[in-house]
């Protein structure tokens, strides 16, 4: 019934019943114009041929196709009245029956059709601040990339002081494989790095930020004796700086302890948990800017990230340093 009464301001729904009542207005006076004809057709034999049998059975039946002219031709008229009736005691189920006019029905179409184009309005504006939203997001990521472009190339400067020209260059050159692959935006595995790095157990499916790390030092040609045992354990990459080997050393972070400050071409290490013993984490440092160290890092979101955090971000557990 609710829904009966909810179709009744619907235009489509109130033409279909003015389309009845039409039919039913045709039929009210169709029928009778038929039975007042017939009628006279059988009047108009009697007449031509007069028979007191014949006359009588005439009239009685054109009496009664009079009377059901007359009630058919007033049955809207009755159906008005019992609407009427009805509608005064709250029916409102009359309202389908007495809004079902021209006048109603374009009102409601009218209404339908403005309503419709304010929700087109509304998926329209929704659409378009999610573009704005995502292009704002784009410029942004661009802003930040081309700002630690330029914090590396700054750090670079600062790196070269403290470092022999030869690993300056090597560092660079590390740094510089790394922002190539940043700049594919690489998505997550199988990549041009996992394939690079080779398969472990035939698939693909292994955390690659070690060997996003491999691959720029294979690439960049730093060390490539002492790095070209492939592993996706991060703990085995610190192990290796821990031997010592090569003039290599592993250095704790100012979270953990340790008070070296990271320069250009360092590996730096990462736990969820802050942990020396729980790494979960590698990434490539691209120098120094303020209180903060610049990071380039593969598998970071399922893509290479750019970014930078603080010195004593309790994420940042050591670094790797080869010269």
């Amino acid at each position: 019934m609710l829904n009966f009464l909810a179709a009744c301001d619907d235009y489509a729904f109130l033409s279909t019943i003015l389309f009845a009542k039409r039919i039913l207005e045709f039929i009210c006076i169709a029928v009778p114009i038929m039975l007042i004809l017939m009628s006279a057709i059988e009047v108009g034999k009697v007449v031509l041929n007069p028979d007191p049998k014949t006359i009588k059975s005439v009239m009685t039946r054109t009496v009664h196709k009079v009377i059901a002219s007359v009630a058919v031709f007033f049955v809207p008229v009755l159906v008005s009245l019992l609407m009427n009736m009805l509608g005064n005691v709250n029916f409102n189920a009359t309202s389908c029956w007495t809004n079902a006019n021209n006048e109603t029905i374009a009102a409601y179409k009218a209404a339908r059709e403005v309503e419709e184009q304010a929700e087109q309005e509304k998926r329209d504006a929704e659409k378009k601040a999610a573009e704005d939203e995502r292009k704002i997001v784009e410029a942004t990521r661009e802003a930040a990339r081309q700002e630690n472009e330029k914090k590396a190339e700054e750090a670079a400067k600062n790196a070269s002081k403290n470092s022999t020209g030869t690993a300056s260059q090597k560092a660079a050159r590390l740094i510089e494989v790394a922002q190539q692959e940043y700049n594919k935006h690489l998505p997550d595995s199988p990549n041009s790095i996992t394939r690079a790095y080779g398969s472990i157990g035939g698939t693909y499916g292994y955390a690659w930020c070690a060997a996003f790390v491999w691959y720029c030092s294979n690439e960049s040609g730093v060390y490539p004796s002492e790095v070209n045992k492939k592993t996706a354990a991060v703990s085995e990459y610190i192990n290796y700086f821990k031997s010592g080997d090569m003039g290599n050393r592993y250095e704790l972070s100012k979270a953990a302890g340790g008070s070296y400050v990271p320069k250009m071409g360092d590996y730096i290490f990462f736990s969820n948990s802050h942990s020396q013993g729980a790494p979960s984490h590698i990434g490539l440092v691209k120098g120094i800017s303020g209180d903060k160290v610049l990071i380039i890092d593969g598998n970071c979101s399922n893509t290479v990230c750019d970014r930078s955090l603080y010195l004593n971000d309790g994420y940042i557990i050591g670094y790797g340093v080869w010269e």
